[in-house]
Order: C-alpha cells, then sequence, then structure tokens
C-alpha cells in the first residue's frame, strides 16, 4: 500500500440511486479500515447539499433521478484540493461515459466489481493512476475506434514511449503492471503518464486515453 494510502483513512462519498448497490457499498466502505465513509447521497440535489463536507475520493454514479452524475463534476474540480472522482458505472449510456471521460473522472469501475478490487480501484485513483476495469476499456475501444484528426499539435508529440505507457494505461493496467510489462520502473511511467496528460490538455489518464483513441493516436490491436 502506498505512503500517502496508509498515512490516514481515505474519505469517500458516495452518490448512488440504487438503495441495496448503495447499502452495499457503505457497507463495503465501513469494512475496510484504510478507508471512511464521509457521506452518501442518492441523488444531485442531495449531494450538493452533503458535498460541504470534507472527502478524498467520490464513488459517482453516471445516471441519476435528476440528471447525470457528471454535472457534479465542474464544482467538484474547483474544490481545492480537488477530490479523485470514480465513476461507478455498468457502462450501457454511452452519452453519459463520454461525457464522463470529457468532464475528466479519475477512473472506471463496474458495478459488479468485487470488494478487493474496488478498493484496490480506490487506492490506484488516489495515487493518480487510472483505474479502468478492463471490460470498461473494451468498451470504450469498440466505442472510439474510427479515427478523426488530432485535437491539438501535442498529439502529434509524445514520444515512443509515451505512447507504449499510454497504450498499457488504456487496456486497463495499473502503473505497476504497466512497469512490468515495459521492463521500467512504475516512477518511470508516472513520469511518463504526467508528460502525456500536460501534451494532450487532459485532467485525467481517462480523458487523455479517450483522446488518443479518438484521434488513431494509440492502437489497442
Amino acid at each position: 500500500m502506498a505512503e500517502q494510502d496508509s498515512a490516514r483513512q481515505i474519505r469517500v462519498g458516495i452518490v448512488e440511486d440504487h438503495a441495496g448497490l448503495r447499502a452495499a457499498l457503505e457497507q463495503t466502505l465501513q469494512s475496510a479500515p484504510d478507508f471512511a465513509l464521509s457521506f452518501s447521497a442518492e441523488d444531485l440535489a442531495q449531494a450538493r447539499r452533503l458535498m460541504v463536507q470534507d472527502f478524498d475520493l467520490l464513488i459517482l454514479d453516471l445516471s441519476l433521478p435528476d440528471g447525470l452524475g457528471t454535472t457534479l463534476i465542474p464544482d467538484l474540480r474547483r474544490r481545492r484540493p480537488p477530490p479523485k472522482i470514480v465513476a461507478h458505472t455498468v457502462f450501457d449510456d454511452e452519452t453519459s461515459v463520454i461525457r464522463a471521460i470529457e468532464a475528466g473522472v479519475d477512473g472506471y469501475v463496474l458495478k459488479s466489481t468485487a470488494p478487493e478490487a474496488l478498493f484496490a480501484a480506490l487506492h490506484a485513483a488516489m495515487r493518480g493512476e487510472a483505474p479502468i476495469s478492463p471490460a470498461v476499456a473494451r468498451y470504450l475501444l469498440n466505442r472510439l475506434r474510427q479515427p478523426q484528426s488530432a485535437a491539438n499539435a501535442g498529439i502529434s508529440e509524445l514520444t515512443p514511449r509515451e505512447r507504449d505507457v499510454l497504450e498499457c494505461l488504456a487496456r486497463g493496467n495499473s502503473y505497476r503492471e504497466s512497469a512490468e510489462l515495459l521492463n521500467i520502473s512504475a516512477n518511470t511511467v508516472a513520469h511518463h503518464a504526467k508528460n502525456v496528460y500536460s501534451k494532450l490538455a487532459a485532467n485525467s489518464c481517462t480523458e487523455a486515453v479517450y483522446r488518443a483513441l479518438q484521434s488513431g493516436l494509440i492502437s489497442l490491436e
């Protein structure tokens, strides 16, 4: 476990409209000593009232009774420091998924994710990684396979190694797994990832992957 994760409990907020799933998430988080439940909301209105509390990470459902979960992201990004945002999705709503990427969510986990995998994803998000369930990565690839022209000059400025790192992350690999695949250190992966975000003007790895796939910059064949 990373030092920043173990220094204190990670305070987590939940925004999920399904009562049974929300209760299961609450129970799962409360069973883990390194997480603390900050608040739990069933819709956007309740989330906005409760977000006055301090929290480090938000588990965000993308489709809520009173609107899209993505409408909360601009307010979250203005917080200092901004919390990490992990979309919690069944990825059957393409519009919500793409909007979440463009808004800068930090990762995606499926609603069927087992507790241990969920904990690993939340820790990865807090470390600045981009946890993406492999099924979500495949879904995004299928949806974004049509090449488009580069949105900005930065896309063509990626080095071969930066492209390698981005492709590994796009496949849902963690920094550590990407490092093993590329025979480099995890710190080097993190360094390349930060350069990629800067060059692609992306707020997160998921947004960088989206832009790179959309432009045809990387291939996951």
